[in-house]
């Protein structure tokens, strides 16, 4: 699905738009100030799709959009955190390491990177520091899933099947 701007309100559904062109229309968003300026996805068939096919397109969306925001969407201290298992993985093993006495501190780790792409650096001084990113990575994945399934359970598929 393609996110189109232009839209000032959701407008969930299948639109007959030619003669055998059909689009679907899927959720709303606001990326700037302007709550009338949103956006919308779609997506142009060259056929009437089938509930299943529109179901899929929707789905894959909503994967995507919370793919991205797990990886890139935490916050913690003010710097951004990319989320992998590597990175939940290590800071596990480090909070493990230190409490078996074989792992020091002060350690520089790397969190993730900023907008312009230049890699986010923190010096972790405490055992605190390290369980609270720790504890964020995994808060963080949580909120996401269930975001990801309440917005899956709540589309209303009866908007796809008529066209408007």
């Amino acid at each position: 699905m393609e996110k189109v701007y232009g839209s000032p309100k959701r407008q969930d559904g299948l639109f007959r738009v030619g003669r055998n062109k059909y689009e679907v229309i899927y959720g709303f968003g606001n990326d700037s100030d302007n709550p009338e300026q949103g956006w919308n996805w779609r997506k142009r068939f060259d056929h009437r799709p089938s509930l299943d096919e529109i179901k899929a397109v929707i789905i894959q969306v909503i994967e995507a959009e919370s793919a991205h925001k797990l990886r890139y969407g935490l916050e913690w201290n003010g710097l951004p955190v990319e989320y992998t298992e590597e990175r939940k993985s290590d800071l596990t093993g480090m909070l493990v390491a230190m409490q078996a006495g074989i792992m020091q501190l002060p350690v520089t780790l790397n969190l993730g990177a900023y907008p312009d792409g230049s890699p986010v650096f923190y010096e972790f001084t405490k055992a605190e520091e390290i369980m609270g990113v720790a504890a964020a990575i995994s808060n963080h994945k949580i909120a996401v899933c269930n975001e990801e399934w309440q917005e899956k359970s709540s589309v209303d598929w009866s908007a796809y099947e008529t066209e408007q």
